[in-house]
């Protein structure tokens, strides 16, 4: 882990989720575990352009994770609301 992640993952800017259903990638890789940031104002401005609002959580989860979309339609719907769980509870109860 680099120094800069670590000091991102002391300041709980991220969060790791481990999946319950992990998935293989198209690039052959399994995927277990996914490390969650904390979103921007930049994050929510680049998804605004999307109409359909499940389009838009998509796409910040994808803003959120570094996984591209196609790596997003591997997930089960179960691991796909833990992630989003772990920034719209923070954002709806304004904690820090």
């Amino acid at each position: 882990m680099t120094e800069a992640r670590q000091l991102q993952q002391d300041l709980g800017a991220n969060k790791e989720i481990k999946l319950k259903y992990p998935v293989r990638l198209a690039t052959g890789e399994m995927l277990e575990k996914v490390t969650v940031r904390r979103p921007r104002v930049g994050d929510l401005r680049a998804v605004m352009h999307f109409a359909n609002e499940a389009e838009q959580g998509l796409m910040l989860v994808s803003r959120v994770t570094g996984l591209v979309p196609e790596d997003l339609d591997m997930l089960d719907l179960k691991d796909l609301e833990v992630i989003q769980a772990t920034f719209r509870t923070e954002n709806e109860t304004g904690s820090e």
